[in-house]
């Protein structure tokens, strides 16, 4: 007889976890349930700018660039490579600037750049991009350009968490972190993977059967520790 599938909860927006389901290997996907419960929908934002042919752009997401006008060959600094190149396709220049805001602030002004700089952003952002760079010498204008808005567990989600049985999630930012913390049922006992310390401290309270954290905040390093997550649940 073989072994039930363990249910895996997707709480990032429906793109995000069809992408990330995507690039599961065969033998953790076959191991896994898929549960669809975005915790945040990506919502456009109308914003009135327009962005000279001699500037450059800021993007610490793919759905800045989504949300962004087409690049006309204009360069882009971005954080984290799935950014880079979605800017890329998106008709700009990009540019590579490491896996984090730190990574990217640094590296900016380290050489700065002589084109003015837009930061298109969503609502919610982490790292203070813009001001730090306007602080240091570079100034930024940050554009709202989507909204990531809230959303409660599913039914589904929220019934398989009091089931009793295994439960993994992967949780990807600190603010989807704190929603599922709100919305988690009191009785539930999860194994979380976090992409980050800071990710992680957003559901400190929580009761969990186990937490990893990546050591890098990338999708492979979150597959790697859904892989120790399965083979642990499997042995116990």
């Amino acid at each position: 007889m073989g072994t039930a599938p363990i249910p895996l909860i997707m709480t990032r927006p429906v793109e995000a976890n069809a992408r990330f389901v995507a690039q599961l290997p065969m033998s953790l996907s076959k191991r896994l349930a898929v549960i669809e419960s975005p915790l945040i929908e990506i919502v456009p934002e109308r914003a009135d700018f327009e962005i000279g042919a001699g500037e450059a752009v800021i993007f610490t997401s793919a759905n800045g660039v989504r949300h962004a006008p087409d690049g006309q060959g204009r360069q882009a600094f971005c954080v984290g490579q799935r950014t880079t190149e979605a800017a890329g396709t998106a008709g700009w220049e990009s540019v590579f600037c490491g896996q984090t805001s730190d990574a990217l602030v640094s590296s900016l002004l380290a050489a700065p750049p002589t084109a003015r700089l837009w930061h298109l952003a969503g609502r919610h952002t982490r790292g203070q991009i813009a001001e730090r760079l306007t602080a240091g010498g570079l100034p930024v204008t940050r554009i709202t350009v989507y909204d990531q808005a809230l959303r409660p567990l599913t039914s589904q989600a929220k019934s398989v968490l009091q089931h009793g049985n295994p439960v993994i999630l992967p949780i990807f930012s600190p603010r989807t972190a704190a929603q599922f913390a709100q919305e988690c049922p009191a009785d539930a006992c999860p194994h979380i993977v976090a992409l980050s310390e800071a990710v992680a401290a957003a559901m400190a309270h929580l009761n969990c059967a186990s937490l990893e954290i990546t050591s890098v905040p990338d999708a492979q390093a979150v597959v790697k520790c859904l892989e120790k997550v399965v083979a642990r649940i499997s042995l116990g």
